[in-house]
């Protein structure tokens, strides 16, 4: 199967990481799979580093002419391929390229990352599929009626390429709660922060791995300082393999404001077997049962979140939402299961 990956982005993030996955995943069963992504070190190194060929363009959609061409010569020998985007703009580039290449053996599919309403109506019908990554991503682009014919809108649940250990919380004198990702005011870390210190657990620490403005870093350190509880902060920055501090914290803690269209994070921790605190306002409560094999608080309540975090001072508790959590990834999330689903699509739309 000959694969195709845009990636226009500028910088790595979730969306990016999924690709390379997926790719990888697909190369090494020995398909032909190529990224096509602009010049951009910081994103084509990460594919490079993988093992995966590497085209650069300019990739600026609508407005860009030459984009299109370029991709259309790699598709014009009327070999079947698929061709998978991950933003609206680069669907526009994809389509172009078909009609110049002139293979109607040509699909185009697209995993929509986001939790926003359908806009560009004319565009969505030409693509073969649309991947949502929740049934909230799904649920919000569909609520404006007709923009997609329902049998092309599929919901697969993101997942992470991670042979998930066996690892238990077990007592000890130092509890360690752990947030990581981006952080910027959309994450809800300054309310997390509060809550730690709320908690009021004296043997407690928490490791916040993320980076982010500077000015906004600086100002979440200072809230920790005016809260008393800086002194049990670490700040770790940005880390390219985050499971080997996971698998050293006891309690994973995602308190996101924002609507998260599906939370990898969330799933790093329950593939540790690490209980999770999250918000219940995104994608997450698809994944997480309250108190079962998680824990979900309403975004932006201190107290909430610090009820939660003392909850699971308890090993107890801690143990048994882990093995639960861990079990639901294995079940339901884990990385074949993804990939099973995801060729499914691809051979579908090959076959039509």
């Amino acid at each position: 199967m000959k694969i195709i990956h845009l990636v226009s982005n500028k910088v790595w993030g979730g969306g990016e990481q999924y690709v390379l996955d997926l790719a990888t995943a697909f190369a090494s069963r020995g398909d032909d799979v190529t990224i096509v992504s602009r010049n951009i070190d910081a994103v084509t190194h990460r594919f490079k580093d993988a093992g995966l060929p590497v085209t650069t363009m300019s990739l600026k959609g609508a407005i860009d002419l030459i984009s299109p061409i370029r991709l259309a010569k790699l598709i014009c020998n009327g070999e079947p391929a698929i061709i998978h985007v991950h933003n609206f703009k680069d669907a526009t580039t994809a389509l172009r390229a078909r009609t110049l290449s002139r293979n109607s053996n040509v699909r185009i599919v697209m995993t929509r990352h986001l939790v926003k309403p359908a806009k560009r109506k004319s565009l969505y019908n030409k693509l073969d599929a649309m991947i949502f990554v929740s049934q909230l991503a799904k649920d919000e682009f569909m609520s404006t009626s007709h923009v997609l014919e329902p049998q092309k809108a599929i919901v697969v649940h993101n997942s992470i390429k991670h042979t998930p250990a066996t690892v238990e919380s077990t007592p000890n004198d130092e509890l360690t709660l752990m947030f990581h990702g981006r952080l910027s005011p959309e994450k809800g870390v300054d309310t997390l922060i509060q809550a730690f210190a709320k908690a009021g657990l004296p043997n407690a620490k928490l490791i916040i791995a993320g980076s982010g403005d500077e000015l906004y870093v600086k100002e979440l350190q200072e809230i920790a300082h005016k809260a008393g509880v800086a002194s049990r902060i670490t700040w770790m920055g940005h880390i390219t393999d985050i499971h080997p501090l996971i698998e050293k914290a006891d309690i994973g803690v995602c308190p996101s404001r924002a609507r998260e269209s599906f939370g990898l994070a969330v799933v790093e921790y329950m593939a540790h077997g690490k209980p999770v605190i999250t918000t219940n306002n995104g994608a997450q409560p698809e994944y997480i049962t309250n108190g079962t094999n998680g824990l979900l608080v309403a975004p932006d309540d201190t107290a909430a979140l610090a009820a939660a975090i003392t909850s699971l001072s308890d090993a107890g508790q801690r143990r048994t939402i882990g093995k639960s959590a861990q079990k639901t990834f294995e079940e339901q999330l884990a990385f074949p299961i993804f990939v099973e689903k995801i060729e499914k699509i691809y051979n579908s739309v090959l076959k039509k």
